[in-house]
């Protein structure tokens, strides 16, 4: 399943995911991030995995449709967390709070089961 991405450049990160956390089992594995329904036209811009080495691919992002995908091959249990980059009007957001610290409502985790 997609994780859906929202983007709303009043708050702070403009971008978040739903879920936050995205499970997937051991092995050769696709995620993918889509557009939340009723979103502004943003492209998909990046994703940047926090701790390396990571198991996952560059991204491969397309405009029709709207969407970013990666492939892992993770053979063991962990937490990947991620920041993710979209872009509207020529202007890229992120999921990283601008405040500071790790994010509004957590940052984005690929969790290997």
């Amino acid at each position: 399943m997609p994780i859906k991405v929202s983007l709303d450049t009043s708050l702070d990160p403009p971008v978040t995911v739903d879920p936050t956390t995205e499970k997937v089992d051991h092995g050769y594995q696709t995620i993918t991030w889509v557009p939340a329904p009723n979103q502004p036209p943003f492209t998909f811009h990046d994703v940047q995995f926090l701790i390396k080495p990571n198991p996952f691919s560059r991204p491969t992002i397309t405009t029709n449709p709207v969407k970013m995908t990666v492939t892992e091959n993770n053979t063991s249990s962990a937490d990947h967390p991620y920041i993710i980059y979209v872009k509207l009007n020529g202007t890229i957001y992120n999921s990283k709070p601008k405040k500071g610290g790790t994010g509004g409502g957590g940052t984005p985790v690929i969790h290997n089961n």
